[in-house]
């Protein structure tokens, strides 16, 4: 092994010489939340809101590395969040099943799962965490290569610590 190899390997075992992630901050155009993200990735900028649901969708350039921010204010009059929550977290979604559990998220009554999966030979971890503000359902989800678990499960924290209601957020129009 040459030196430079070996510095280098060094250097990426103990995480010197990486520049730090640097984020910058999404304002979602619909007024409901902002949230910090990493400086290069993008966003897609069109915005569909459909009986009141819309997602906003942010990746690394090579799209590898996701993140979702689904917002549900279209709810129906007698909503029920843990029914809901079973329908969209407790059955299986492209051949993977995992147990939700129950919580608390910023006060809220939330779900979480994560779990592993395999896309075209890579192995991902994903999580994500459901959340209901009495207004709106905020379904939260993440994923990237299980290889980056450590260095990206950090980057998704900050992301979800970061996220922020807005007090002016929409009210959901009440379907009977």
């Amino acid at each position: 092994m040459r030196k430079n190899d070996l510095v280098t390997s060094i250097k990426a075992v103990l995480g010197l010489g990486k520049k730090p992630e640097t984020f910058r901050e999404f304002r979602d155009p619909m007024g409901n939340f902002t949230i910090s993200f990493p400086s290069g990735w993008k966003f897609d900028r069109d915005l569909a809101v459909v009986d009141g649901e819309y997602t906003v969708s942010l990746a690394s350039p090579d799209g590898r590395r996701t993140f979702n921010v689904c917002v549900n204010a279209g709810l129906k009059k007698g909503f029920d969040f843990a029914a809901y929550a079973k329908s969209e977290l407790g059955s299986p979604s492209s051949g993977v099943y995992t147990p939700m559990k129950p919580g608390k998220y910023l006060g809220m009554p939330s779900f979480t799962r994560e779990y592993i999966y395999t896309s075209s030979g890579t192995d991902y971890f994903a999580g994500g965490v459901m959340f209901f503000t009495g207004r709106a359902v905020f379904s939260v989800s993440w994923n990237a290569p299980e290889k980056e678990r450590q260095r990206m499960g950090a980057v998704f924290s900050k992301m979800l610590q970061s996220l922020a209601l807005l007090q002016g957020m929409a009210r959901p129009a009440i379907r009977p």
